[in-house]
């Protein structure tokens, strides 16, 4: 289950949460809202945000989508609450989102570590738009890729440090090694970690929007919310449209999804 997790100020010295059912894009969340009395000593805050986290926990809502602003994110990360991030979703549209963003459509690179679906249909959207493809894959996974891009008329390359510089960078996978890029080129480094990515250029706005049917409105950030019923099965990549420019990355959303 997700948490949605808000905070009120109001007059007075009491303390209380209340908690209701929430199912955007079909996903089984509950919505907390923390009102505190702007009065309220600081233990009695404390029983109410702690009372809250057992109430959580009862729940099994481990992971919380937190309303902009919200001033009490590192005690509840403090006490095991995961904060929902977006990488199912940067992942799922990595291979437009480059697209979108990259001035050049000639070589693109792949680092991953695994041959799953989501990696090879990453593959298979690089192919459409690009000339040639980078593999920096395990050897053992080769074939899968090969086999996949062979249909789209591209033959995947093996990554090279000394090879042509790409003109975009998708990295499913942490680096192995430290990665130089060109100055020309777009990265989007889905995962943290690992070896350093030097140069090439980050996107500065990523957009996604769905089908009016599948659109919410709600105060909290849209695009983990989405990565989550990504990763749930409620929505389809598919369902998902992507507008991407510029350098420096920012998941933001249209306030209405």
């Amino acid at each position: 289950m997700l948490a949605l997790m808000e905070a009120e100020f109001v007059e007075g010295r009491k303390c209380a949460v209340s908690f209701s059912q929430e199912r955007p894009l079909g996903l089984n969340c509950v919505r907390a809202r923390v009102r505190v009395g702007l009065r309220a000593g600081e233990r009695r805050v404390r029983r109410c945000l702690e009372g809250t986290a057992r109430e959580l926990a009862g729940l099994r809502a481990r992971t919380a989508v937190f309303a902009e602003g919200f001033p009490y994110r590192e005690f509840f990360l403090a006490r095991g609450v995961r904060e929902a991030g977006c990488g199912t979703l940067l992942a799922a549209k990595a291979a437009e989102i480059v697209r979108a963003a990259a001035p050049r459509h000639e070589r693109a690179l792949l680092r991953t570590d695994r041959a799953d679906r989501r990696s090879l249909e990453t593959a298979r959207g690089l192919c459409r738009d690009f000339r040639y493809l980078a593999l920096d894959a395990p050897e053992e996974c080769l074939e899968r890729f090969e086999d996949v891009c062979g249909g789209l008329g591209v033959a995947p390359e093996p990554y090279t440090s000394s090879g042509p510089g790409p003109d975009a960078a998708v990295f499913l996978s942490p680096p192995r090694e430290p990665v130089f890029l060109p100055g020309r080129c777009v990265k989007l480094p889905v995962y943290t970690g690992g070896a350093p990515v030097l140069g090439g250029r980050e996107v500065d706005r990523i957009s996604f929007s769905l089908p009016e049917e599948l659109r919410f409105d709600l105060p909290f950030p849209a695009s983990p919310i989405l990565s989550a019923a990504l990763e749930a099965g409620t929505v389809e990549a598919e369902d998902v449209s992507v507008r991407a420019a510029g350098k420096g990355v920012d998941t933001a959303l249209p306030p209405v999804l």
